[in-house]
């Protein structure tokens, strides 16, 4: 191991010409690029361990300020942690019961279930409303792509007929059975 440090090897360069086809970036010896990339490792680590610090200092201050606290202040904060953690939790789960009530209505429209998360909301009203907001658009907007595919000139009529108004077919001749 000792030896891929000590020896360094030359990357040869090539010589063309500097054309704009024929780009020739820096070429590094063996020894720059593992100086390059110790650096780069020493800052990395310079960087965790300064985190790491950071994360530590906070928790000794946090629990020295629960020390400080009464009995009563620890569990009236316990109590709040608790209820908004509840709060949050609850929060999930009708957005997530919202999230499936949304698909459905979305699927009895015929609109593309993928767009649920347009609507999806945690007051079913505010659900409701942009569902229909988002079928109304929705259906414009097919409309109008249905209509504007089907536009086109009608078929001309290339017959030598000349139109007297009458209904019936003109033959010339007799026709025999």
């Amino acid at each position: 191991m000792e030896d891929n440090k000590t020896n360094t090897q030359d990357v040869g360069t090539t010589t063309t010409p500097n054309t704009e086809d024929n780009k020739v970036g820096k070429t590094f010896t063996q020894e720059e690029v593992n100086n390059i990339i110790s650096e780069r490792l020493k800052s990395e680590k310079a960087k965790n361990e300064q985190s790491i610090k950071d994360a530590v200092a906070g928790a000794i201050a946090e629990h020295e300020r629960q020390a400080k606290l009464t009995q009563e202040e620890r569990d009236k904060e316990a109590k709040s942690k608790r209820e908004a953690e509840l709060k949050a939790r609850e929060e999930q789960i009708t957005l997530r019961e919202n999230r499936v009530k949304a698909q459905e209505l979305l699927a009895e429209k015929n609109i593309p279930i993928d767009l649920v998360d347009f609507v999806v909301d945690l007051d079913a009203s505010k659900m409701q409303e942009r569902i229909e907001t988002l079928a109304k658009t929705y259906n414009k907007s097919v409309e109008t792509g249905v209509t504007d595919k089907l536009k086109g000139n009608p078929p001309k009529d290339f017959s030598n007929n000349n139109d007297n108004g009458d209904d019936k077919p003109k033959y010339k001749g007799t026709v025999a059975f």
